[in-house]
């Protein structure tokens, strides 16, 4: 039997899209006749973004969970600043336009390299020299962000000889928010030599996309292309069992957003196309969190909106099934052609077309096309988006709604990719 020790610091009851990739493909491993030993941070010590309870359903019950102790820097920082003011995903809560907030991103990055969440380390490193000598495993795999994550697998890899898999799910230096970080020259110099480090030591490097492989390559010249396997983001066929589409009326048109949008998505052209419809019956449901300027602009435009707190990840895909039109917002970036979020196969999964804001160049503009589940815009085409948006309402009346390719779609199902991942052990 296949043995691995899969390091992942975000794991139920944590919430968000960090924790659904390594959730999902465990579950399949373990249903391949994998032994998957899962090990994370203790959920009493755990600073995580977001709570999601109903995710603990997905852990299938041959997995062996293992947790560790940590020291939280960022608890102590909720404490001082209040909760609301700690920085989640892509920095969409905060205001980083003020001095204090660039003072505390600064202070955040430069005392802390990679990340906060390094106080994990040495708790998890001893933890898990403890489970590979208890089982016998010889593989270990290592997912980040937070990338101080990697630094577990870096330590394991000097001590043990063992076989080391990097998962990236997002870039490390060139994330689209890395600049508000506000590293000094000597921080993001350490950084980029701890990345470089992973990328040469380990033993084999897996990401979500084409683009953040030519990102990581190109990091180094010490490590070639075999090394690397990409293995996109995707979706659960088990979310999707029970068909949740009730066909809304003839009368309204549901545009739906679900995840974080940040200032830096840059999204405010596809509310102005929106903006040009002018039609009462387009309701625009945005469930998760959004910045406070990105609310602002659809505010003084008065466009029908509908926000939605977070909500459980089972409530998210029943909501993407009963809308009528899905909207991606890629980071309005350098290197954003490679970002593919894990809400893109959840959309396509639901049936729906997606319109998503981004290169067309892009990977998800490929897969969009391959799975024939809807269209990338640039931020130039105003007027094309309100045409697609017109094209989709008339086809939703003539009762002529595009279809999914599911043979297409069926390669990004978690089935599907744990056994790339069952191969690779």
């Amino acid at each position: 039997m296949k043995k691995v020790l899969i390091i992942s610091y975000y794991w139920p009851p944590s919430g968000g899209a960090g924790v659904q990739r390594w959730l999902k493909l465990s579950k399949y491993l373990a249903k391949s006749n994998v032994e998957v030993h899962i090990l994370t941070v203790d959920p009493k010590k755990a600073s995580y973004t977001s709570i999601d309870n109903s995710l603990t359903q997905d852990i299938h019950p041959k997995i062996i969970v293992h947790y560790s102790d940590s020291f939280e820097i960022i608890n102590y920082y909720s404490k001082l600043a209040g909760k609301k003011n700690v920085p989640t995903a892509g920095f969409s809560n905060v205001n980083n336009s003020s001095v204090i907030q660039k003072a505390v991103n600064a202070l955040r990055s430069n005392l802390f390299i990679p990340d906060p969440r390094k106080g994990w380390k040495k708790y998890a490193v001893k933890k898990a020299i403890e489970i590979i000598k208890e089982y016998s495993i010889h593989s270990i795999i290592t997912t980040s962000p937070p990338h101080s994550t990697q630094l577990i697998g870096l330590e394991l890899k000097k001590r043990l000889s063992i076989n080391w898999i990097v998962d990236f799910r997002d870039p490390w230096t060139d994330i689209y928010y890395y600049k508000l970080l506000r590293h000094t020259a000597i921080s993001a110099k350490i950084d980029q030599k701890l990345e470089k480090k992973v990328i040469e030591q380990s033993d084999r490097i897996i990401t979500v996309s084409n683009g953040f492989k030519s990102i990581f390559l190109n990091k180094t010249e010490k490590v070639k292309e075999e090394k690397f396997s990409v293995i996109p983001n995707g979706f659960d066929p088990d979310d999707f069992k029970e068909k949740s589409k009730t066909q809304s009326s003839i009368e309204q048109f549901i545009i739906c957003y679900t995840g974080t949008m940040s200032t830096q998505y840059n999204p405010f052209i596809f509310f102005d196309a929106l903006n040009d419809c002018k039609k009462d019956n387009i309701l625009l449901q945005i469930v998760g969190t959004t910045s406070a300027e990105i609310k602002k602009y659809i505010e003084q435009l008065k466009l029908n909106v509908e926000y939605v707190e977070t909500v459980p990840h089972e409530q998210v895909s029943k909501i993407q099934q009963q809308s009528d039109l899905l909207l991606l917002v890629i980071p309005d970036v350098k290197l954003s052609e490679g970002i593919t979020p894990g809400k893109l196969f959840e959309y396509m999964a639901s049936g729906n077309q997606t319109i998503a804001l981004g290169p067309e160049n892009s990977d998800v503009n490929q897969i969009l096309k391959e799975c024939n589940a809807g269209k990338t815009f640039d931020r130039n085409d105003k007027s094309k988006i309100t045409d697609y948006i017109f094209n989709l309402i008339t086809r939703k009346v003539e009762s002529n709604y595009p279809k999914i390719d599911s043979v297409a779609l069926s390669h990004y199902s978690r089935k599907n990719q744990a056994e790339q991942i069952r191969q690779l052990l």
